[in-house]
């Protein structure tokens, strides 16, 4: 039997396994649906023994139902969601917290008390006049530097101000109490408590880190009262990461760690300049290489690090947005115009137009970039009598497309960066009419790869060339699969005006007021 690559990924939704052969196939899997805590109050968490247990369990699955042992193992690679976190004892594994998702919204008003004290304010204000004078990104990252509750950090200054008695023993320098990401969590129980630690991709999209320095970020620390004790160590994301014996009667190595988003970039190969990815999942995130320096855009994107390899960071520069399956998701449960969402596609082609249909795919948190208007709601505009369920599908669709449009179109322009072709991935995008219309509005060739799992296959990528089981880049690209590649099929002129329709769609959207 030959060796594969052990990959775990842990998704918002469902916590996958899979097998990797030499030639990136995926040759077996295994999953788990993992149950969320909510209240109504913007809690959103996860229960760490459950999460620790259904990764376990995954992994083990694939490993005894192929009969494998360690040395049919190259590797373990990791991916994870980004920026959920908590806290436990590194002596005794016991949690002092859930794991405190990404999408919790409970610190919000504490966020913006920190994003307007007169500390922070000063560091703005500090970091705009350095701007002005030296022009470098560092500085107009701090002048525009604002929380919200996507940081990890907010979040973590939030528990320790509310929990005292955590907060004053995690001061102590000598305490047990560790914090860190779902990566962390994994890699501690993988390892027998050996390894505390991530990788710079992960962290970076906590806020905790310097992108600039690679270092942590002394001003949010202080400013959210956490002591750089209770961190991991922040290793590069193809690495010595310890190893398990938990699996194969055997030691298996662990050589990667990535989060998700960047794990996807580096499954498309897009390892050059300019490359950019989109994954339609449950929200769209359009992801984007700028090479070997951050890069920030004037309108609040932030550098992120997509991997550190051999002693090369490489950076990303990232736009989301938040619904994209979801609301077709909801549409099918609550307004129930198809059965599965896979109907979508008949649909939208069903119908030659929207018949004057528009939709604004924004119902949790406002309109992202490069909008930023968190009042911003879901509207439907152009209904008559003549309209048909059709028509609405097929705005819908069109819909998630002219957001990303917004998107890719703005970080182009923030960064003036040239970009040839966008590779596309995420279970919406199976879509063909909605990566047609996509291409046809984006005016960009659009290619879809054919592995759907390409999160999964960037980590896999990244363990496999620690070890050498692939050898370069270069025979990564050969082994990336393609499943089709879309043109655009209409003209300038009809792109410009579906681009002026949809400004204007825009433009009634914003400041909405509850009544």
């Amino acid at each position: 039997m030959g060796k594969y690559i052990l990959t775990l990924d842990i998704g918002t939704t469902n916590i996958k396994a899979f097998l990797f052969n030499k030639e990136g196939e995926i040759f077996a899997e295994a999953k788990r649906k993992p149950s969320y805590i909510l209240d109504g109050t913007g809690k959103v968490e996860q229960d760490p023994a459950e999460i620790w247990e259904f990764s376990r369990q995954v992994m083990d699955k694939i490993v005894n139902d192929n009969n494998l042992s360690a040395e049919n193992i190259e590797a373990i690679g990791i991916s994870t969601q980004r920026a959920s976190f908590l806290f436990w004892d590194k002596k005794t594994g016991k949690t002092y917290s859930n794991i405190i998702g990404w999408q919790d919204v409970r610190s919000a008003s504490y966020a913006e008390k920190i994003t307007n004290s007169f500390s922070m304010k000063m560091v703005r204000f500090i970091a705009k006049i350095g701007f002005f004078l030296t022009r470098k990104t560092k500085m107009l990252t701090g002048s525009m530097l604002k929380f919200n509750t996507d940081h990890a950090s907010v979040r973590t200054g939030f528990y320790l101000k509310n929990n005292p008695e955590i907060n004053k023993e995690v001061q102590d320098p000598s305490s047990n109490i560790i914090w860190g990401t779902i990566d962390s969590w994994i890699l501690w129980n993988l390892t027998g408590g050996e390894v505390h630690a991530t990788d710079y991709s992960n962290i970076s999209t906590t806020g905790l880190l310097d992108p600039f320095t690679l270092k942590w970020n002394s001003i949010v620390l202080k400013a959210f009262k956490i002591p750089k004790h209770i961190l991991p160590e922040i290793k590069e994301t193809g690495d010595d990461f310890g190893s398990t014996t938990l699996f194969g009667s055997g030691i298996i190595k662990i050589t990667a760690v990535q989060a998700d988003q960047q794990a996807s970039l580096f499954g498309q190969c897009c390892f050059s300049y300019g490359d950019m990815k989109i994954t339609n999942g449950t929200g769209s995130f359009i992801d984007i290489n700028t090479g070997n320096e951050p890069k920030a855009s004037k309108r609040k994107l932030y550098p992120l690090i997509a991997w550190r390899l051999n002693g090369e960071t490489t950076y990303l520069l990232e736009g989301v947005s938040h619904n994209t399956g979801n609301i077709i998701d909801w549409i099918q449960k609550e307004l129930g115009l198809y059965k599965d969402p896979s109907e979508t596609e008949s649909m939208a082609l069903s119908v030659n137009s929207t018949n004057g249909v528009y939709f604004l795919p924004t119902f949790s948190s406002g309109i992202s970039y490069p909008y930023w208007d968190h009042t911003a709601k879901g509207n439907i505009f152009g209904i008559s009598l003549d309209t048909k369920k059709e028509h609405i599908v097929r705005a819908v669709l069109e819909g998630i497309s002219y957001r990303i449009k917004d998107i890719v179109e703005g970080i182009i322009a923030d960064i003036n960066i040239s970009v040839e072709k966008i590779k596309v991935d995420g279970g919406v995008s199976k879509n063909k009419f909605f990566l047609q219309f996509l291409c046809d509005i984006l005016g960009t060739e659009v290619e879809h790869s054919q592995n759907p799992e390409t999160t999964a296959l960037g980590v896999t990528f990244m363990a496999g060339l620690v070890t050498g089981f692939w050898n370069s880049k270069e025979e990564l690209m050969s082994i990336r699969k393609i499943e089709n590649i879309y043109k655009p099929q209409i003209n300038e002129q009809e792109r410009k005006i579906k681009a002026s329709y949809w400004n204007d769609i825009i433009k009634r959207s914003l400041n909405y007021r509850n009544y």
